[in-house]
């Protein structure tokens, strides 16, 4: 799962793409879910005996979480740049 590259135009196309089917969309909570739900369609319809898709599934849950937790950390303010340095009198 290397080298995907993730940014705002691809997140940003692919819910035009769900809100053409569906224009409640349009409400981020309701888009998010039709991503949660086609990861689990999209599985669904591979081949068996491929791989344990239960696994696999497990596996992007915590994929899922790696990706939100390091964008969320990027959106956290350095410490370094918090307050005002004033020199000692």
């Amino acid at each position: 799962m290397s080298g995907i590259q993730l940014s705002d135009a691809l997140i940003s196309d692919v819910k035009q793409v769900i809100q053409k089917y569906d224009n409640t969309a349009g409400d981020d909570m309701v888009a998010v879910q039709y991503m949660a739900a086609s990861i689990g369609y999209f599985m669904s319809a591979l081949p068996e005996g491929q791989f344990d898709k239960k696994q696999v599934m497990s596996q992007l849950a915590d994929f899922t979480f790696q990706v939100f937790d390091q964008m969320e950390s990027e959106k956290q303010p350095k410490e370094e740049a918090f307050g005002v340095w004033k020199p000692n009198s």
